[in-house]
């Protein structure tokens, strides 16, 4: 068979990817995109928000209502992004997995972006440790989701995204009832806007939120300010809550001070401990709460 001639007129180069060749490229994305089941508040909006069991990892039968205190953590992951400047969220996996936490509430979670190869992380974690998880993008580039989640061994039900106005960045305020097997406790993650002027209009609108919710309430994220920021404190104290302090030791964040914060009206066992951690440059921020002051769910 003779050669087929290539025009002229196409001017291929040598070594450079045909158009084809980027069209089947694209293609295998948009079709990974609708295989890969979707988290909950993805395709839905704030008040359609659903809880999603990421079951294919069987977690250990959970224990909380007998004797073990609620563990909670709160962790701001940059894309597993660790100090090293590579992205490994295996690095990432080994962290939440030695906190052994009931609830994880996760910052800067990709999904489907370039910069962490294309993974779901939310989904990734979660399935990882056979537990619930919501995710919450703030950010939307295409299929390139960027965001929140909340990860817990307890059913998530109930949540909520609420649009925080006020910053460059888009922000936003996620929370679920956590229902225990004979309580149900509220909670909540969020990830502040860098700039005073941005966090200055996002109190008020995280005051609103929270405030008509139930009691009792756990608050997480990272807030972009100490907890001495007297903003911070009138909008803690409006909503009844108080922080579960670290014993001075650690910053939270690499570059120094304590910007991620764990507020409850729930008594601690002990303080708070900030894990010495490189996966990212945030360290992790884990508490233990005693869940008996909960009120029991009325059957």
């Amino acid at each position: 068979m003779l050669p087929v001639p290539i025009p002229k007129a196409a001017n291929i180069r040598r070594g450079a990817p045909s158009r084809l060749v980027w069209i089947a490229v694209w293609s295998a994305l948009l079709l990974t995109a609708f295989i890969v089941p979707n988290t909950g508040p993805l395709q839905l909006p704030p008040s359609g928000v659903k809880s999603r069991p990421a079951s294919a990892v069987p977690s250990a039968e959970p224990v909380s209502g007998q004797g073990r205190p609620l563990q909670v953590m709160t962790y701001n992951i940059r894309h597993a992004k660790g100090m090293n400047g590579r992205v490994n969220p295996l690095a990432v996996l080994r962290e939440l997995k030695a906190a052994d936490a009931d609830v994880i509430a996760l910052q800067e979670v990709d999904r489907l972006r370039w910069r962490s190869g294309l993974q779901d992380q939310a989904r990734y974690f979660a399935q990882s440790m056979g537990m619930h998880y919501i995710y919450a993008p703030a950010i939307r580039r295409g299929m390139s989701e960027y965001g929140v989640a909340l990860l817990s061994r307890y059913p998530l039900e109930a949540p909520q995204i609420h649009r925080l106005a006020g910053g460059h960045e888009p922000r936003l305020l996620l929370t679920a009832e956590l229902r225990l097997p004979d309580r149900t406790v509220t909670v909540a993650t969020t990830h502040l806007s860098v700039e005073a002027e941005g966090r200055t209009r996002e109190w008020p609108q995280l005051l609103a939120a929270l405030r008509d919710g139930e009691a009792p309430l756990i608050l997480l994220g990272d807030f972009n300010c100490p907890s001495s920021n007297p903003e911070l404190q009138a909008t803690i104290r409006g909503l009844g809550l108080k922080e579960v302090r670290p014993k001075p030791s650690l910053p939270t964040v690499a570059h120094g001070g304590r910007i991620d914060h764990i507020f409850t009206n729930l008594p601690a066992e002990k303080p708070a401990l900030v894990r010495d951690s490189r996966a990212s440059d945030h360290r992790p921020v884990f508490a233990r709460l005693n869940e008996t002051e909960i009120p029991l769910r009325s059957r």
